[in-house]
């Protein structure tokens, strides 16, 4: 299902659920039972075969037929239960124990008790400003599941023990029994089955389930939607009974504004270092305790990030609602909140706090490790170069475009955006770099308000299809810091439309095949005589070679080649000696565009009918006549 059928489905059936939710219920719960059924059919189907062929077996004569064709079932019923037993990772984090938040673990049971929900069997302290419950189910899609309360140590520490008990309560709603039973029980199945979706998609599988999934869980998703939407309204309201609206509203606040300041006052002062410290620091949980307890921006970026959170649109691929749905729904206003006197992780953690944060130091230190090592090299190296060329700019040495283009884009990575505008800007005219400095100033004015940049991000967007998502991204935040929501929905509805082209498109792209149509590539000589000549210095090696055009649906006016070659040994020469071949040619060989160069081989002869189709596609010979 495509995203804009997506969209599409649900704005046909959210008013369903509105106009007759009793209904609506059923249908999603026959969706929901669609998906076991499914599964049940398989199962029992398979298993009922193999019990007759061994009935069979038991009394028949034609035993060695009977026998294979038993291990034959056997085998699908082990796929079968091989793609159902789906192994789930569990989430990480640091496990916390009853002694060491003892405050916390009765806040969960107490919470557990008001809500008729299963218990959490293990609570998770991460290094993100974030709370989470994860359900990993033991027996894949069919359910018993394992719970997991993550809760983030940044988050406790920016929020106080009320506020961040009204957000463990929400993530503890959607496993809450009683009224909103069904609810809560949807939001579950829709986790499952992505979960299990994700998984087979990752191990390639091409099983009937895989292949069931990939058609049912798109659209159980659209139908339940709507309830999983409601569901979070619902979370929220059982949040607020078992603390109180004002707690809940007060966190929702904070979540918008505390962790930009955290971004801005610990994580960018952080990442300055990369640049002077070859490992990650080793206290960067710890360090961040006092900033995450007092960090505030000034009014007026509170008020900023506030306001744009209450004027965003809500996301059709997102069950969560806005901030002012969920305050409207609460009977709250939006404000932000004071900082705590005493955080929800110095009240549920006490004395062992400093302890966790060094544990939680070492783990953030270990699992970024390499990737900071890697950093560090590179911006070194980059501001080494950096120098350089300012050295020669400085010295007005004439630089390459190449190296103007690195100047420029060096020059915004570690200097600004202003300075590096200029640079670019010098560029428009060079024939390699030209579009990219302009998508480049296009992307810095629009980031900055300026609507001088529109029109330099659509140039590029029209001519090259590549930069078109990003383009439409920053046209779309442009606007909607502008506060023109119609524009912005427009372009959002226009991403979603590109995103899907795009997906088709890469899909045709990817591969060749013998059911694709192929037509002559198009080309005049002057564009074919380069490709020509680089064919012409394997001599006799290749018998001939041919330059076709696949035909396409999306992006036409960006052809894909398919570079056709024939060994001097014709279609029977060994595969390792065509492969060899083909691997030189790959590197020896500018094709015009986007395109595959293939042999042709006994095991690509389908290859044979386009290239005799068109006698014209015929670039080099070496046969003579």
């Amino acid at each position: 299902m495509t995203r804009e059928a997506f969209v599409a489905r649900l704005e046909h059936l959210h008013p369903l659920a509105q106009a007759n939710p009793q209904a609506y219920r059923w249908r999603v719960r026959g969706w929901a039972l669609l998906g076991y059924g499914f599964i049940l059919l398989l199962l029992l189907g398979t298993v009922g075969t193999l019990l007759g062929v061994l009935a069979l077996l038991a009394f028949g004569t034609a035993v060695v037929v009977l026998l294979k064709v038993g291990l034959l079932v056997g085998f699908f019923a082990w796929k079968i239960i091989r793609s159902l037993w789906v192994q789930f990772d569990p989430p990480q984090g640091r496990a916390l124990t009853p002694a060491e938040a003892a405050p916390l673990f009765a806040e969960l049971r107490e919470q557990s008790r008001a809500m008729a929900a299963p218990p959490v069997h293990r609570v998770l302290l991460t290094t993100d400003f974030n709370a989470a419950i994860v359900q990993l189910p033991r027996l894949g899609v069919l359910g018993w599941p394992r719970n997991y309360l993550m809760v983030g140590l940044p988050l406790l520490q920016a929020l106080s023990p009320e506020q961040a008990a009204a957000v463990v309560a929400h993530e503890l709603g959607h496993l809450r029994g009683g009224h909103g039973k069904f609810s809560a029980w949807v939001y579950r199945v829709s986790q499952s089955w992505g979960q299990l979706l994700g998984q087979l998609e990752s191990h390639g599988a091409g099983t009937w389930l895989s292949k069931f999934a990939n058609w049912y869980v798109p659209r159980f998703n659209a139908w339940s939607h709507p309830m999983r939407r409601a569901d979070e309204f619902e979370a929220d309201a059982a949040a607020g009974r078992v603390t109180s609206p004002q707690a809940l509203a007060q966190a929702l606040c904070a979540l918008v504004v505390r962790d930009s300041a955290l971004d801005k006052l610990h994580w960018d002062v952080l990442t300055t270092n990369l640049v002077a410290l070859p490992a990650p620091p080793s206290d960067a949980i710890s360090r961040l305790l006092p900033v995450a307890k007092s960090a505030r921006l000034d009014y007026a970026a509170e008020t900023a990030l506030l306001t744009t959170a209450l004027a965003a649109d809500p996301d059709p691929f997102d069950t969560h609602p806005t901030l002012p749905e969920r305050l409207a729904a609460l009977g709250q206003v939006a404000e932000v909140p004071v900082s705590p006197a005493i955080t929800a992780a110095e009240s549920w953690f006490g004395a062992h706090l400093p302890a966790l944060a060094a544990d939680l130091d070492a783990t953030w230190a270990a699992e970024r490790s390499a990737w900071w090592h890697e950093r560090h090299r590179l911006l070194s190296t980059q501001q080494k170069r950096l120098r350089e060329l300012a050295a020669r700019h400085e010295t007005s040495a004439t630089l390459s475009p190449a190296e103007a283009w690195e100047y420029a884009d060096l020059t915004e990575d570690h200097a600004s955006a202003a300075e590096a505008l200029p640079l670019f800007r010098s560029l428009f005219d060079d024939v390699d770099n030209g579009l990219a400095a302009k998508f480049a100033v296009g992307r810095i004015l629009t980031t900055q308000d300026d609507a001088a940049g529109l029109p330099l991000l659509e140039e590029v967007m029209a001519r090259l299809p590549a930069a078109r998502a990003t383009g439409l991204v920053l046209q779309q935040a442009y606007f909607q810091r502008r506060g023109d929501k119609e524009a912005a929905r427009r372009l959002q509805a226009e991403t979603l439309r590109h995103a899907d082209r795009s997906d088709a498109a890469e899909a045709e792209r990817t591969s060749i095949s013998r059911t694709d149509n192929f037509l002559p590539h198009g080309l005049g000589e002057e564009e074919l005589a380069g490709l020509r000549t680089s064919l012409a210095t394997f001599g006799n090696q290749i018998k001939r070679a041919w330059l076709l055009r696949k035909e396409l649906t999306q992006f036409v006016e960006h052809p894909l080649y398919v570079l056709v070659v024939e060994h001097k040994s014709g279609r029977s020469v060994v595969e390792n000696t065509s492969t060899l071949l083909i691997n030189r040619v790959v590197e020896a060989v500018k094709m015009p565009g986007q395109g595959f160069i293939i042999p042709l081989t006994r095991a690509t002869d389908w290859l044979d009918a386009p290239v005799r189709r068109h006698p014209e596609t015929l670039l080099y010979s070496s046969v003579a006549g």
